[in-house]
């Protein structure tokens, strides 16, 4: 009887020790996420970087086709319609993409805010300081890594085709021929479709 319950005890702590380690592992995983390691001060050796961002407006096409387009971003005509999605990886651009423009597509919208789509020089950047979504690559030309940092966010300065005219507190007079869009548009700013639907509120942030 005492070597059973010897070895009911032992197992009782082996069980126990096992629980202690599972929940550790949890909380440790848990820290991470909440406060993340701080990333080193030390520079990347980068070349350059793609970071794929919305580029060009009805007024000011671009040129690129749906073959040339990076992934995640989405491309559009000049009276907001949808055109395709970009099919070139930026870690690995397709070459054999057709070199005249698509002239259907004048914009597109990509996951990134505004600025250069092709960062040289990279300055001081690491993978850690680097931007998610953003391509960093080597002196050989080699893809190193994507970044790991959220970009600060940065409203687009296009106009939205789709916004028809506005209204802002406290007058709300009907203002039209504005160039605006969600982000830009000031807090308590209604901003309407060509069919006179709300598209969105300046200031109050989408579910």
């Amino acid at each position: 009887m005492a070597l059973h319950k010897d070895v009911t005890f032992l197992a009782s702590l082996l069980v126990l020790g096992l629980m202690f380690l599972h929940v550790s592992a949890e909380i440790d995983q848990g820290r991470d996420i909440i406060n993340p390691k701080p990333c080193t001060r030390e520079c990347g050796n980068f070349s350059y970087a793609i970071c794929p961002r919305s580029e060009g407006s009805p007024k000011s096409p671009i040129c690129t086709t749906c073959c040339a387009g990076y992934k995640g971003c989405k491309y559009y005509n000049a009276n907001g319609t949808f055109i395709c999605e970009g099919q070139s990886d930026p870690r690995k651009p397709n070459e054999h993409c057709p070199k005249e423009c698509n002239r259907k597509i004048a914009y597109s919208k990509c996951p990134h805010s505004e600025g250069p789509t092709k960062i040289i020089p990279t300055k001081c950047t690491t993978c850690c300081t680097g931007y998610k979504g953003c391509y960093y690559y080597g002196k050989d030309n080699k893809f190193v890594c994507e970044g790991q940092s959220n970009e600060p966010k940065v409203c687009t300065q296009q106009c939205d085709p789709k916004v028809a005219y506005m209204t802002c507190p406290p007058e709300s007079t009907k203002l039209t021929r504005v160039c605006v869009n969600c982000c830009t548009a000031k807090p308590g700013c209604k901003l309407y479709g060509h069919d006179g639907s709300l598209i969105c509120i300046g200031g109050v942030k989408p579910h």
